[in-house]
């Protein structure tokens, strides 16, 4: 006997009118297997976006070596001043990166707040930007011919939404073409 404002008869009643596919992702006999098979699908998105994001942080960083590569002829240094070298010519320099998390790591960062301690995806996030940054400026300074870049600083601000986990990092320095 069908007791009025069941809620697992009234969801089999409304999944009956859904197409083939819904009862497929959505259905179940009960209101338990229904929950069941939606946190399976949770969990297989959660997996899935994390599997890709990973994927995409270490192309991204096979791609940072790729482009490191060819500007090790740059020096770079914090130094104000050219260190016994009279510059031929020199100028400021500025490389930007803009960067953010997915979400899947953004949620793993809030939980990691909240309880405290060292929060690596966002550690990682720095790094990855710090070594953008510095490429770009270097990628500017060999566009110029420059060979060295001196008093080299680094700017960061964060760049937070209600579900964005996202940093600006700003590297700049003088670029410089010493004498030979």
């Amino acid at each position: 006997m069908k007791k009025p404002g069941d809620p697992t008869q009234e969801l089999q009643q409304a999944l009956s009118y859904a197409p083939d596919w819904v009862n497929f992702m959505f259905g179940g006999e009960t209101l338990s297997d229904m929950m069941f098979y939606n946190v399976l699908q949770v969990l297989a998105v959660g997996l899935a976006g994390w599997s890709l994001a990973a994927w995409f942080e270490r192309r991204h960083l096979r791609s940072l070596s790729a482009r490191e590569a060819p500007l090790q002829h740059i020096s770079v240094n914090t130094c104000k001043n050219t260190a016994h070298c009279e510059p031929e010519a020199s100028t400021l320099l500025i490389g930007s990166v803009v960067m953010a998390h997915d979400y899947f790591r953004t949620l793993i960062i809030t939980f990691k707040s909240l309880v405290g301690g060292n929060i690596q995806p966002y550690e990682r996030l720095v790094q990855r930007g710090r070594r953008e940054a510095l490429i770009r400026l270097k990628e500017e300074a060999d566009l110029l011919g420059l060979d060295k870049l001196v008093n080299v600083r680094f700017i960061t601000s964060s760049i937070s939404g209600r579900f964005l986990h996202a940093l600006e990092m700003v590297a700049y320095g003088t670029g410089v073409r010493t004498q030979r």
